[in-house]
């Protein structure tokens, strides 16, 4: 006779070891650590494009008492995707309506419009340490439906949800003033660390930016008082430069343009006479001297 698992024959009264045929992309289970690689049927398919196939007919057939419902209606700007059992069998793009059976038919719908996301305030620490209170506005198109229907779980949320850790990886890596005078290369590093998150879902960043940015309730008050003094002092000196400009001015026109002599003395007296007028906060009273 002759073995199964052998082409030669074998005799009768001769047991010979058998080997079991091996199958690919199954374990040998006598020697479960061999280092053989598996094959490339039990890779994971994880990592591979959806594609559709062929709807089977079996789904027509059971449709039939139920003609009304047997139709699937694509709107403008909408991809339509049509589950069978678990397997995509269309992917609908054009509007309009098209025959479906309705029995074991799941629709999955993506549209390709423009979005526009108003992401809330939140609370972040820039550069300086300072908490500062910041919103942003995210506008983005779905340009592979096919990623964002199958590859994350909710391209919405999944879009949302990343773009508001760029936001605060960014506001974080600068300070306040810089995220308001540089507020266009701040837009451009969101757009670009943005994009690359949400590349895997088949989303497109149109525009990001940022919508508001205060400081915390908590020091507003203190960095209001800091700007008021930055900018009371910046006041001072413009007025100080000014106010001695005016007393230069005025020796040198009173001993240019008269016969007048002046004293060092009569120079300190009209000096200080002008800085006090010019500098002073409150009005001045003029005292005049009788001796």
């Amino acid at each position: 006779h002759r073995d199964p698992f052998r082409s030669a024959p074998v005799h009768p009264f001769i047991d010979l070891p058998r080997v079991a045929p091996t199958i690919p992309g199954t374990v040998n289970m006598e020697n479960p650590l061999s280092d053989e690689a598996p094959s490339s049927q039990t890779m994971s398919r994880a990592g591979q494009p959806v594609e559709a196939v062929p709807r089977s007919p079996i789904f027509d057939v059971l449709s039939l008492p139920f003609i009304p419902c047997n139709f699937t209606v694509v709107n403008p700007r909408e991809v339509v995707a049509t589950i069978y059992c678990g397997t995509v069998t269309n992917i609908l793009e054009n509007p309009g309506c098209v025959y479906s059976p309705c029995c074991g038919k799941e629709e999955r719908r993506v549209t390709t419009a423009v979005q526009t996301v108003d992401l809330p305030n939140a609370k972040v620490v820039d550069a300086n340490g300072s908490p500062v209170m910041v919103s942003a506005v995210l506008n983005y198109q779905v340009v592979s439906p096919i990623k964002a229907m199958f590859d994350v779980q909710n391209y919405r949320v999944y879009a949302e949800t990343n773009v508001q850790a760029v936001v605060k990886k960014v506001v974080g890596s600068h300070t306040y003033n810089e995220l308001k005078s540089e507020t266009d290369t701040i837009n451009a590093a969101l757009k670009a660390q943005a994009q690359e998150k949400v590349t895997p879902a088949g989303i497109e960043i149109v525009a990001l930016q940022l919508n508001e940015l205060n400081y915390a309730p908590e020091i507003a008050a203190s960095m209001l008082k800091k700007q008021a003094a930055g900018a009371m002092l910046e006041a001072r000196t413009l007025i100080v430069a000014g106010a001695v400009q005016i007393a230069t001015d005025a020796i040198t026109q009173l001993e240019t343009s008269s016969q007048i002599s002046l004293t060092q003395e009569d120079k300190v007296k009209i000096v200080t006479n002008l800085l006090t007028v010019t500098c002073g906060v409150e009005e001045t009273t003029p005292v005049i001297s009788v001796n």
